[in-house]
């Protein structure tokens, strides 16, 4: 049989040899990719391949940071130098078991150190801090920004006002001091800024608007007035540390966060602390203010305010023109609801301090007085019925007691030891007297007294 011309086995053969030959060419190239890839690494695949990112554009160094520099990081900037953590040593523990010749672990062995804050107020090493972050310290430090820990010396404290002041000596390197700012005009919601140790992380930022002007904070020994309240993270080591504006002017000094839930801070208002730290740099102790008004101790229910018992001689309140049986609704724009309401917002006023009260029938404007040390000679002896005199530097002895006074009535006697005035210590007449500044009628004053190498405390009221 012929196809095409050729011989039908002849074309059979000639197909056969070229379809052999491609089959041993694919054969080959097969086992060439399979050889290849017996020899290549088994990639791990885990998802989708990542899409190429490009590298972020080179920038110019000195434009970059100034593009994201805003008024917080530049009030930051200025004011860290002068923030400074507070370490204060407690007193070693006494050995209970001394007395019989026995050690213990702790023989030797320095207090606990509590952490807390402060900050710089003048370049002569002058820090304010809270009085409760140094109370009973037998040893304080200061650490400044740079490194350098330093010891301090507590030149004043208050407990009313919770504020200390340390000194550190700078030596030659120059230290940084905050800018004072002032409290008079802070508006609610303005931007503030906390910095400070909490949990010992030193120099540690938050920040947080003004939430609340003017709080009152009660605790179970006494009432706190005129607080600024911020939600600006205020931790356990905040203590102490400064409250900024955005300017990175000092504000406030931080000072608590309420126990009921977070973003609660408070902080002592600037303008009372300048006040304070003054009186404790130039005298050592806080001047109490003085107005000459002592309120009704049972005054009638259906007034609305506190009626005035008795207004005080040659005092600011006599000379303003306020008289007894005057009714005072507000004392500095608070409501005087009762008499130990009015007495609490007394406490808290400063020397030279403007205040308004708000009578029944009229306003009146007078500025707030020391009590003079004669006045308050007087009005020991007047209304608590006592006189001391000075016991070796350690404490005040009695020389006279009026028959019938609160004093007598107490059992106080002559010749009886008084160390302890409330929480105050008493080491001589001026600090005995100091310490009346601010008890008011209708309180209870706790004595600490040593009769006969005894001591024990008396309570007396003061009429």
């Amino acid at each position: 049989m012929l196809l095409g011309g050729r011989k039908l086995p002849s074309l059979i053969s000639s197909q056969s040899q070229l379809a052999s030959r491609l089959c041993m060419s694919l054969l080959g190239a097969y086992l060439s990719v399979v050889t290849a890839c017996a020899s290549a690494p088994t990639p791990v695949v885990s998802g989708p391949a990542p899409l190429p990112v490009a590298a972020a554009p080179v920038q110019n160094p000195a434009l970059l940071p100034a593009a994201r520099r805003t008024p917080i990081v530049d009030a930051v900037a200025r004011t860290a130098p002068a923030v400074v953590s507070v370490l204060s040593e407690e007193p070693p523990k006494a050995n209970p078991f001394g007395f019989l010749g026995l050690e213990n672990s702790e023989d030797g062995q320095p207090g606990r150190v509590a952490l807390g804050s402060g900050v710089i107020v003048d370049p002569r090493g002058f820090v304010v801090t809270n009085e409760h972050v140094v109370a009973g310290a037998a040893r304080i430090r200061v650490q400044l920004a740079d490194g350098r820990e330093l010891p301090a010396a507590l030149v004043g404290s208050d407990q009313a006002f919770d504020l200390a002041v340390l000194q550190f000596e700078p030596g030659a390197q120059k230290v940084t001091a905050v800018e004072m700012g002032r409290s008079a005009d802070l508006l609610i919601g303005e931007t503030v800024i906390a910095i400070g140790n909490p949990f010992g992380l030193s120099h540690t930022v938050t920040t947080g608007v003004i939430s609340a002007l003017h709080r009152t904070v009660r605790t179970s020994r006494r009432v706190y007035e005129d607080f600024i309240q911020t939600d600006a993270a205020i931790n356990p080591g905040n203590s102490g540390g400064p409250l900024l504006n955005i300017l990175g002017q000092l504000i406030g000094i931080n000072t608590a966060v309420h126990a009921g839930g977070a973003g609660i801070g408070l902080a002592i208002p600037v303008d009372r602390v300048r006040a304070i730290v003054s009186d404790l740099v130039n005298l050592g102790r806080v001047r109490r203010g003085w107005i000459g008004i002592r309120p009704a101790l049972y005054p009638d229910r259906r007034l609305r305010g506190v009626p005035i018992a008795e207004v005080e001689s040659k005092s600011p309140a006599e000379r303003a023109g306020i008289r007894a049986g005057d009714v005072v609704l507000a004392l500095a724009g608070q409501p005087t609801p009762s008499a130990t309401a009015y007495r609490q917002m007394a406490e808290q006023l400063l020397v030279g301090q403007t205040v308004i009260i708000r009578l029944a029938k009229r306003d009146v404007q007078l500025v707030v007085d020391a009590a003079d040390p004669a006045y308050v000679s007087s009005l020991v002896r007047r209304r608590f019925g006592i006189e001391v005199s000075e016991a070796n530097g350690r404490a005040v002895v009695v020389k006279k007691i009026q028959g019938e006074s609160a004093a007598a009535q107490a059992g106080l006697q002559v010749g009886d030891l008084i160390l302890q005035v409330g929480a105050r210590t008493v080491r001589d007449v001026v600090s005995f007297e100091s310490a009346f500044e601010q008890l008011h009628s209708g309180m209870d004053i706790i004595l600490l007294v040593v009769r006969n190498a005894t001591s024990f405390y008396i309570t007396i009221p003061m009429i």
